[in-house]
C-alpha cells in the first residue's frame, strides 16, 4: 500500500506543481492490500486527475490508513467542489455538471461511472463528501479479498 501511494505521488506532483498546487500523501501503516491493484490504481487515477482537473489553489492530498478488514484511501482536495444536487448524479454515465467552472474542462462523463464499476468487482464502498468553493474528498474502502 505504501508503495502505490509513493508511486502515484511520483506520477501526479508534477502536475501538481505545474498548476502551483501541493499534492500531500499520508499512509497509516503498511499493509499489504490483496486486491486487484490495476483497478484499485485505476480508481486512484481516476479520483486525482478529477482532483487536479478541478482544483486552482491550495492542495490535494491522497491518504490511505490500514482498517481491519482491507484500506480507506482519500483524495481530498481544494477545489470548486460539487453541489449537492450534481453529487446524486456523479456516477451516472456521460454526467457532466452544468456547472460553468466544470464546462472550462474537457470530459466524457465516463470516469466515475466506470470507477464505481470497478469499485463495485473489488467490493470497495465509495463516498464523497463536497462543499461548493471548499472541495471535495473521494474516499472508498476496498477490502482486503484475501481475509
Amino acid at each position: 500500500m505504501p508503495a502505490l501511494i509513493r508511486d502515484l505521488a511520483a506520477n501526479y506532483t508534477p502536475q501538481a506543481k505545474a498548476k502551483g498546487l501541493a499534492f500531500k500523501t499520508d499512509t497509516d501503516g503498511a499493509k499489504i492490500l490483496q486486491s486487484s491493484k490495476l483497478y484499485v490504481r485505476e480508481i486512484l487515477q481516476n479520483f486525482i486527475t478529477n482532483a487536479l482537473k478541478y482544483t486552482e489553489k491550495g492542495s490535494i492530498e491522497l491518504s490511505a490508513k490500514a482498517m481491519e478488514h482491507g484500506v480507506q484511501f482519500l483524495v481530498r482536495d481544494t477545489g470548486i467542489g460539487i453541489s449537492k444536487g450534481d453529487q446524486e448524479k456523479l456516477f451516472d454515465k456521460f454526467f457532466r455538471s452544468e456547472d460553468f467552472r466544470t464546462r472550462k474542462t474537457n470530459g466524457t462523463g465516463l470516469g466515475l461511472y466506470v470507477t464505481l464499476k470497478l469499485a463495485g468487482l473489488l467490493h470497495a464502498d465509495i463516498d464523497v463528501r463536497s462543499e461548493l468553493d471548499k472541495g471535495s474528498t473521494f474516499s472508498i474502502f476496498i477490502p482486503d479479498l484475501g481475509e
